[in-house]
């Protein structure tokens, strides 16, 4: 749900109606968020043998048939059902405004039979599903639009990117907006203040995302590396706050932890954004929400890209001097070698400035011209 919360926030601070449709999973989240319910589609990623066949593919194959299997098979096989679901609501109570995760293959179709105004929310995935869709996700899905009565070939609905373009894509991809980033209050608040240490040791926060450690097959994978850069950093004068989701009590009995004493605090969840003000360095996953967390928080990062979009996102981000990146199996000597030049090397904040700079000039998202632009594209 965080990457839709730079168009939910405007769009309520605008005085708009907003619905989410999505599978069961979500109704939760968007009642934090104040905007109304849907059901649309299944929980189907939570299976938990779809989880473990994705898991085997990325440790048989790597991130690119991890990849092609995901996002080039699974999600085209079941945007039919998502589709079909919305089609239903949308003939019942047609919305002004469609605006889908770039990922929601069954919302653009939904969206393109009602001649619906749309754009696709680029929630990181964006580049990836580019890369894809020629040669994977385009004729997955042909024979799906056809059936629907769609003679012209699928494409995604022109992106709405919370981020400067070059900073993911090599080539910008056509009709692309570039619109200001938000975030839900309810990641903002941070009860108290992180610990910091009398003599004012760094304090390093580490988070490898939800996603992973969400997917039997790749938890141990996911515990090995958390516990290889909470002993690389047991070896560095720092303060380490680890938020690790289901993987924080199986931490919190980690050997390396135990002898790092109260300086290593591993915890389930933290408010990022906030936190990400208050850190010197965050070793991260490379998920699209947790690098622009960073940048607004003004912190370097060490990258150690997962799956998905995350290896590309923290080479990326490495290049433009805003930290470094390892390989997820790095072992805890390079790991610690890397957060204190990370630690030790000022430019790498000073491009974090200028790139948190160059974020806050992105222009303000104006749902009513959004809608008013699409409409007239969908000749409506």
């Amino acid at each position: 749900m965080s990457a839709l919360d730079y168009v939910i926030g405007p769009a309520l601070a605008q005085g708009h109606d907003v619905t989410l449709h999505a599978p069961a999973m979500f109704r939760r989240e968007a009642e934090r968020r104040g905007i109304g319910f849907r059901r649309a589609g299944t929980n189907w990623t939570c299976d938990p043998a779809v989880q473990q066949a994705a898991s085997e593919v990325w440790k048989e194959g790597g991130n690119g048939p991890f990849n092609r299997y995901v996002f080039g098979r699974l999600w085209p096989a079941r945007a039919g059902a998502k589709a079909r679901d919305l089609i239903a609501a949308w003939t019942r109570a047609r919305p002004d405004l469609v605006i889908a995760e770039c990922s929601d293959l069954g919302a653009h179709l939904a969206a393109r039979v009602l001649r619906l105004p749309v754009f696709a929310a680029d929630n990181g995935l964006g580049p990836l599903l580019l890369d894809l869709w020629d040669t994977d996700i385009r004729p997955a899905l042909t024979g799906l639009y056809g059936r629907h009565g769609q003679d012209a070939p699928p494409a995604l609905p022109p992106l709405l990117v919370p981020a400067p373009l070059p900073w993911f894509y090599e080539t910008p991809p056509p009709a692309a907006r570039t619109v200001r980033r938000g975030v839900a209050e309810h990641r903002r608040a941070l009860p108290g203040r992180p610990p910091r240490s009398p003599a004012s040791r760094p304090l390093v926060y580490v988070s490898l995302g939800t996603l992973t450690t969400a997917m039997p097959g790749l938890r141990a994978v996911v515990e090995g590396v958390y516990r290889e850069i909470i002993a690389a950093l047991s070896g560095i004068d720092c303060d380490v706050i680890v938020s690790a989701g289901g993987l924080a009590e199986h931490l919190r009995d980690a050997e390396h932890l135990r002898d790092a004493g109260p300086r290593v605090k591993v915890v389930e969840h933290v408010p990022q954004p906030t936190l990400l003000r208050r850190v010197d360095l965050f070793v991260t996953h490379g998920g699209r929400a947790s690098l622009l967390d960073a940048v607004e928080g003004g912190t370097p990062v060490l990258g150690m890209g997962v799956l998905g979009d995350q290896p590309d996102n923290v080479v990326a981000f490495a290049r433009r001097g805003l930290g470094l990146a390892l390989d997820l199996r790095a072992p805890r000597e390079k790991i610690a070698d890397a957060v204190t030049a990370v630690l030790a090397t000022p430019h790498h904040a000073a491009a974090m400035d200028s790139a948190g700079a160059e974020l806050s000039r992105l222009p303000p998202i104006d749902l009513t011209e959004l809608r008013d632009a699409a409409s007239l594209r969908a000749g409506g």
